[in-house]
């Protein structure tokens, strides 16, 4: 059964991605070429979920077709005598850990510096203070000026006043 129409790959087998993954490693060892279709990764990749974790299939060159389903079937006849039960992960996982001391990983909690105001700036901000008070001098001689002026101007030197007071304060 081919998965494209006049396509020289043909579906060997549909499993969990692991259990399908595994399988191609042992068909490449063997010399023949293999192609892992996943179509629920693929989703994921294109943004959406759709379709199911274990449908992954494995295609193979026609060529090689009947040579790889021997080595299909008797790889998956393996895996199933060779399968531990449940006792012996459970054994094993107790026995592992129990040999196994966990190691407790310190971190320094030294105090990360937060990176300082550079001179190129503090240099900006004194300037971009004075241009601000400047562009609100007119108000001292009485003459009126627009809202908008006043505002943005105000704002960007009380701005400017923090960041220089900030970098003072915080200099050690």
């Amino acid at each position: 059964m081919s998965i494209l129409p006049d396509s020289r790959y043909e579906k060997i087998h549909t499993g969990s991605a692991i259990e399908t993954k595994r399988l191609q490693i042992i068909l490449e060892e063997k010399g023949i070429p293999s192609i892992l279709r996943d179509d629920n990764e693929s989703a994921k990749l294109a943004g959406y979920a759709l379709g199911s974790p274990d449908q992954s299939r494995l295609l193979v060159d026609k060529e090689h077709l009947v040579k790889a389903k021997h080595i299909v079937a008797a790889t998956l006849e393996d895996f199933k005598t060779n399968a531990l039960t449940d006792d012996e992960l459970n054994s094993l996982s107790q026995e592992e850990s129990q040999s196994t001391p966990i190691k407790t990983i310190t971190r320094n909690t030294t105090e990360k510096k937060k990176p300082g105001v550079s001179p190129g700036r503090l240099i900006f901000y004194v300037l971009f203070l004075l241009y601000s008070l400047w562009r609100l001098s007119p108000l001292l001689k009485g003459e009126e000026l627009p809202i908008l002026r006043i505002i943005i101007s105000g704002a960007l030197s009380i701005f400017c006043i923090y960041m220089l007071i900030s970098y003072f304060t915080n200099k050690k």
